[in-house]
């Protein structure tokens, strides 16, 4: 074990994402001196409860960093001091995105963030483009299935003028986490917007491909022109069946109405 000072991590750490449990193992996402990720869990009972999210209580609470080219660590409590310790610091080899499509790739150093837009997509600046983008990434390692998924699917519907314009790879030390694209200036759909959200899933479904998940909160409408612009492609399939697009389609309007939150606890808001 790594032994630390309970109220001295380093200074130098920014949280980027945490996926807190107050019952069990949480997961951190850290920058470390502004040029490396490490990706921390930490055991129950060591962090309060209500703090386990807080960034700067959180900080104090950790034991130092240690030196070395380690990207993991997990902390626990030592049993004789009642610390908090590093068990294990290693280097892995993390799993990166393979469908590698688009001629563009930026390091996410190279990224400014402004904004959360939800749990994992950002509202950032980047010197490749004049305007802000949004920024969408795998958090934690064993989150990079779900952005193969959704870069595959953006790589079918590409050109296609049915969702957000996909800008680019983002990488973190070689490997492909995420990707960039347009930033739609605009509002969440609903009822009033159907006809426009129709139109939109019908140029999808001409692609033969099922977009899966057609909550209200996934069609933009678009400032200026009204137009639908269609986001969240993480579960969208090719799908030759007519029966289960038609259901896709007829089903539109009650996911217009539906008024609960789903798929939306926190708003797309752009900038």
């Amino acid at each position: 074990m790594t032994s630390g000072n309970l109220h001295h991590a380093p200074i130098n750490i920014q949280l980027q994402a945490c996926l807190a449990d107050p019952n069990g193992v949480s997961e951190y996402r850290f920058l470390v001196s502004e040029k490396e990720i490490k990706y921390i869990t930490v055991e129950p009972g060591i962090i309060p409860p209500e703090d386990i999210s807080f960034e700067p209580v959180l900080k104090s609470s950790l034991p130092i960093f240690p030196p070395g080219d380690w990207n993991e660590g997990h902390v626990v409590k030592d049993q004789s001091t009642g610390n908090a310790v590093f068990a294990t610091t290693i280097r892995r080899d993390f799993l990166g995105v393979k469908n590698v499509w688009h001629d563009t790739q930026v390091d996410h150093l190279r990224l400014t963030w402004l904004s959360r837009m939800r749990q994992n997509i950002r509202l950032v600046t980047c010197p490749l483009f004049a305007e802000p983008v949004v920024y969408k990434f795998a958090e934690f390692p064993w989150q990079i299935p779900m952005l193969e998924a959704e870069t595959t699917a953006y790589n079918w519907i590409h050109g296609q003028g049915v969702g957000p314009r996909f800008l680019g790879h983002v990488t973190e030390a070689g490997r492909v986490i995420g990707f960039l694209m347009e930033n739609i200036r605009g509002r969440t759909a609903d009822v009033r917007d159907l006809n426009e959200c129709q139109r939109a899933l019908k140029k999808l479904h001409a692609l033969q491909l099922k977009h899966g998940d057609t909550n209200k909160h996934n069609f933009l409408i678009r400032e200026g022109n009204e137009e639908a612009v269609l986001i969240d492609f993480d579960v969208m399939t090719k799908c030759h069946n007519e029966q289960e697009l038609l259901e896709e389609f007829e089903g539109l309007q009650d996911q217009l109405e539906e008024n609960t939150g789903r798929g939306g606890l926190v708003e797309w808001v752009a900038l």
